[in-house]
């Protein structure tokens, strides 16, 4: 029997009921996205969200690497090779369902648990995000890596990028840095650090809850278990990497004018490993892709989440068909030769119009247009 790409459990709850476990299972790919994933995603979340016996649900990955490592890039790629200049119809259903899937998270009618352990990247954080209650472990390693690729922060990154602290979303989505559990906790990307060999301890522990089956009061009651479990769990918190550096972010994306984001980040050599690391990232990465980060940030301002998620199935369906993505991602994942040949040099190089197009609707409705 072919394995299940995303596992569905009930587990009985003492007062009746039963919080539903969906897990990604796809260790292999550290549980990389697929267009089947996605609607497997869809189908049990719409389900989850009318039955009145499921209480909760709790969203994990199968494997020891991580819960989410992104979308399967490569499958997007050859989605847009085929197009052969055309639509990239696969890649574009694939992010049409990821972002109803994204979205249902963020406005799910019930309490959803999401233990992000390992690596969490891209997609990854789309799942996270939308989460009510969202768990860190020692082992969590957050990015938006989509630079190294060409490709760029979705998955709603234009809406929560902006809720990070300061500077700090615009400075992680110009270089991919690498975030760990403190990071997030101070980001605002995840509410509690537990012990990554606490899973199934927790588990039994929201299967001994005493749930109401009202969101509102098993939200507040779940946020006090799971403050009192991390209390005693006591798990030794690593310095954060945004909070030590808060200053120098301000200062280096203090203005958002790309020439002036150009000479910020030439600058950025030293004795600071992880700086250092960052500002590698931002200038292996492409161009283009920063630019395409300086709009989406700026026309997302002030968008809603629905309208963010618009906006970015707008710019991924231009995007993926784009030329720099599929070097991008030949580099990285396909070849492996990690020598991307970028059209640009820098920032200031790429036309003003060539990213306008990009934020040009590329049919006449918008496939989410009717996100609420």
């Amino acid at each position: 029997m072919a394995q299940r790409s995303v596992r569905l459990i009930r587990h009985p709850l003492a007062v009746g009921g039963y919080l539903a476990q969906l897990s990604l299972n796809a260790p292999r790919t550290i549980n990389a996205l697929t267009l089947e994933m996605v609607e497997t995603l869809l189908m049990h979340l719409r389900k989850l969200a009318a039955d009145p016996e499921a209480a909760a649900v709790w969203i994990d990955g199968v494997g020891e690497r991580g819960f989410c490592a992104g979308g399967d890039v490569r499958a997007m790629r050859e989605s847009a090779l085929a197009a052969q200049g055309g639509r990239a119809v696969e890649a574009e259903q694939f992010f049409e369902t990821e972002y109803r899937v994204d979205y249902l998270i963020h406005r799910f009618p019930k309490p959803v648990l999401c233990w992000a352990n390992g690596i969490v990247m891209g997609g990854g954080m789309g799942l996270l995000m939308g989460a009510s209650h969202r768990i860190a472990t020692p082992s969590s390693h957050f990015a938006m890596p989509e630079i190294a690729i060409g490709l760029y922060p979705d998955v709603g990154a234009s809406w929560f990028l902006q809720r990070m602290p300061g500077r700090s979303g615009v400075f992680c989505a110009l270089t991919g840095a690498s975030l760990n559990s403190a990071d997030a906790l101070y980001a605002g990307l995840a509410d509690y650090l537990l012990p990554d060999a606490a899973k199934k301890s927790v588990l039994r522990r929201l299967c001994a809850f005493d749930w109401e089956f009202d969101a509102g009061k098993d939200a507040e009651n779940l946020t006090e278990l799971l403050t009192d479990i991390e209390a005693e769990a006591d798990v030794c918190l690593p310095a954060s990497h945004l909070k030590q550096r808060s200053d120098l972010i301000e200062r280096l994306c203090e203005s958002l004018d790309p020439m002036a984001i150009d000479e910020a980040f030439a600058g950025l050599h030293g004795d600071d490993a992880w700086l250092n690391q960052a500002g590698g990232n931002f200038q292996r990465g492409a161009a283009s892709t920063a630019r395409i980060v300086l709009e989406q940030l700026r026309r997302g301002e002030r968008l809603s989440l629905a309208d963010a998620f618009r906006m970015e199935m707008v710019v991924s369906s231009n995007r993926v068909c784009d030329p720099e993505f599929i070097e991008g991602v030949r580099a990285q994942l396909v070849d492996k030769d990690r020598r991307p040949k970028w059209l640009y040099a820098d920032l200031a190089e790429v036309p003003a119009k060539r990213i306008e197009n990009l934020f040009s609707a590329p049919w006449p409705d918008n496939p989410l247009a009717d996100l609420a």
